[in-house]
């Protein structure tokens, strides 16, 4: 409950603080800037409005703007729009809302839902505009919420969560892309902390330098943390972070990036930043914003908001742009991925659910208040992984590009086809390919290979013997563990493995066409 002092009338002259973010505004403005991602046309709201109506709705709006999140209230003014233009009054009266009302679904009720909790509050500021008939009618009414999990339970291949497939084919399709030159360091560190962590955009755009983290635990041993402001507490800008545990191989593309952004920001800015200034640099900047910058005590000023970072839209953006431009693709849909990091959320709840831990342990996971909407997670606990069978192996899904690499006619057509130490043999000691790299791999080879951008497979190698013992491992994993999560790690592989055979019998459809078949086949 708020103290009376809240409760004050705004002046149409005071400059009001948005909620602990360091963005200001005047009431009489058309636009109210109240972060870096949220912007209010409240003149396309207050137009529909009549006087007392119109300055009842800047003051409450107002208030809520200095308390609440930027994101609720500008929901709230987009709400009421809808209202207004929908019943075309210029006041909020009981024939309004019970009309609007009537124009929602369903699904869309919980509009309503969020104006209720607006107008209460108008009211109880004291504010003109609201009747007390129109809370009586409010207050009265039981309206249903906003649908959650509804993507989660259907296992929506659009909007849900992704398949163990899809995640690593994410995963590795970044990396992949990394290696090609085709995104850059930041876009490759960006997605792999929204797919490790499954933040929010949001948070994800307000870290810093300083919340990438290494430490030592009792015996001297390394561990791996980034510090990650927490994102709907309503806190402020930075103002609470959450540890979250990450593998020293995210830790060292962070730390490459940071060091990357900081380079960057100095040159930007035309001056070095001292160790402390430089800790706070924002680890995904906004290069615009700091261009604009032309001292060091503008810099210290600006780092008390989140202008000079980057927005929680930019964050979707490049998510998607990484998975058009690498062509990462749903073994589900056999198109390309599409993704937001709501996605990678439904992902590492899902997979926890799976693993069998409750609503507590999911809640942590995602940073929630309390376990209210942890609960669809454990109710429905899907199997994202078909048991593969060889018979019908290849009719299950469409391919989703596991393979990475490039078929060749044989060793000689291979780049490095002339190095002995190229050559990739099976445990029986038969050559199915070459390596194109020429750089250290600890990979435990010939598996890995399949799903490596270097791996050249040779058209005549034993790839049928290669996905049949894949198969034939996969079924003693299963009967020895009776876990078909453990055993759907080698599904990928095998994906890889039925593409490469797909393509040597392709290529040898064209070359019996050519003519060019010799040896009987």
């Amino acid at each position: 409950m708020d103290s009376d002092a809240d409760l004050l009338p705004v002046v149409a002259t005071d400059r009001i603080q948005a909620e602990a973010n360091g963005y200001s505004f005047l009431l009489s403005e058309n636009i109210w800037e109240l972060d870096n991602n949220v912007s209010i046309n409240v003149a396309q709201v207050a137009a529909h409005l009549s006087e007392p109506s119109r300055r009842g709705f800047l003051n409450a709006l107002a208030f809520y703007a200095s308390k609440l999140s930027a994101s609720h209230t500008r929901n709230v003014a987009l709400y009421l729009k809808d209202l207004l233009i929908s019943t075309n009054v210029s006041e909020i009266n009981e024939v309004a809302l019970i009309n609007y009302r009537a124009s929602l679904s369903p699904s869309s009720e919980y509009y309503l839902g969020t104006i209720r909790g607006f107008l209460r509050r108008w009211s109880r500021l004291g504010y003109p505009g609201i009747s007390q008939e129109v809370i009586r009618l409010l207050d009265g009414w039981k309206l249903k919420g906003n649908r959650k999990g509804d993507a989660v339970r259907r296992l929506d291949p659009i909007h849900g969560p992704l398949t163990d497939l899809e995640l690593q084919a994410f995963n590795e399709g970044v990396v992949r892309a990394y290696e090609k030159d085709i995104i850059s360091l930041s876009e490759l560190a960006m997605c792999l902390v929204v797919s490790n962590t499954g933040r929010r955009p949001l948070q994800v755009s307000h870290l810093r330098v300083a919340d990438v983290l290494c430490g030592k635990n009792n015996k001297g041993e390394p561990f791996y943390l980034m510090n990650i402001p927490r994102g709907k507490q309503r806190t402020g800008f930075r103002n609470s972070f959450k540890p979250f545990a990450i593998t020293e191989e995210l830790w060292t593309i962070l730390i490459a990036h940071a060091r990357s952004s900081l380079k960057q920001v100095e040159v930007l800015l035309g001056f070095e930043l001292q160790d402390e200034d430089a800790q706070q640099v924002p680890l995904f900047p906004d290069n615009s914003a700091l261009r604009s910058v032309a001292t060091l005590h503008e810099y210290r000023q600006l780092l008390q908001t989140d202008k000079l970072h980057i927005t929680s839209a930019e964050v979707t953006d490049i998510l998607q742009f990484v998975a058009d431009a690498a062509d990462i693709r749903s073994e589900r849909t056999g198109g390309v991925l599409h993704l937001n990091a709501r996605r990678f959320r439904y992902t590492i709840a899902t997979r926890a659910a799976r693993e069998g831990f409750g609503e507590l342990v999911i809640a942590e996971l995602l940073d929630h208040q309390d376990t209210q909407n942890a609960g669809v997670y454990i109710k429905n606990v899907p199997e994202h992984v078909k048991r593969l069978d060889e018979a019908v192996g290849f009719q299950l899904t469409p391919y989703a590009q596991a393979f990475a690499g490039v078929l060749v006619d044989s060793e000689k057509d291979a780049k490095r086809g002339d190095d002995l130490t190229s050559r990739i043999r099976t445990d029986d000691g038969y050559g199915i390919g070459t390596c194109g790299e020429h750089g250290f791999c600890n990979g435990n080879v010939p598996i890995p290979c399949y799903t490596c951008m270097h791996f050249q497979p040779w058209l005549d190698g034993p790839h049928e013997d290669v996905y049949k013992g894949l198969l034939s491992e996969r079924e003693r994993l299963i009967e020895v563990t009776g876990d078909l999560q453990v055993a759907s790690a080698l599904d990928r592989v095998i994906r890889a493995v039925q593409e490469v055979i797909h393509q040597c019998q392709l290529r040898y459809q064209e070359l019996n066409r050519k003519g060019a078949l010799v040896d009987g086949r």
